[in-house]
């Protein structure tokens, strides 16, 4: 059975936030589970737009330590334009709806290491919330 197990949060970004770090949420990142993760985007701020036209990631594995950075980066590179790569990787992804580190590893454009690296410290920069994803049990009256 397929369904989301984990979101995070990025906001508070841009000088302003709020009393608790977050606040204006920009996106909402979600991870999906069924034989394979996945990572999908949920824009708050209607004006962010991903890279090429990718509406999801699925990472070399479960809880990758990639993941997240893969998802930031193919999700929100508005964050990232100052890496000098951004631009080469968006062109190389144009049309490109889903980025599978995981069974097609080749289609992944080969600057992507190098955006990796050079986009750690804006990366760091992000404010993050992780949210665990359980069923709620509301008491009957």
């Amino acid at each position: 059975m397929a369904g989301f197990s984990k979101l995070y949060a990025i906001g508070g970004l841009g000088g302003f936030q709020g009393y608790d770090g977050i606040n204006p949420i920009e996106l909402q990142i979600l991870v999906g589970d069924a034989d394979r993760q996945w990572l999908e985007p949920y824009y708050v701020n209607r004006k962010i737009r991903p890279l090429g036209s990718l509406r999801a990631i699925v990472p070399q594995g479960p809880d990758h330590p990639n993941a997240l950075l893969d998802a930031c980066l193919a999700f929100y590179p508005k964050h990232f334009d100052g890496c000098s790569t951004i631009m080469t990787v968006a062109s190389k992804l144009q049309g490109t709806t889903k980025l599978d580190f995981d069974a097609d590893p080749k289609a992944v454009p080969e600057e992507w290491d190098l955006l990796r690296k050079e986009a750690e410290p804006l990366f760091e920069a992000l404010n993050i919330f992780e949210a665990e994803l359980r069923p709620m049990r509301i008491p009957r009256c």
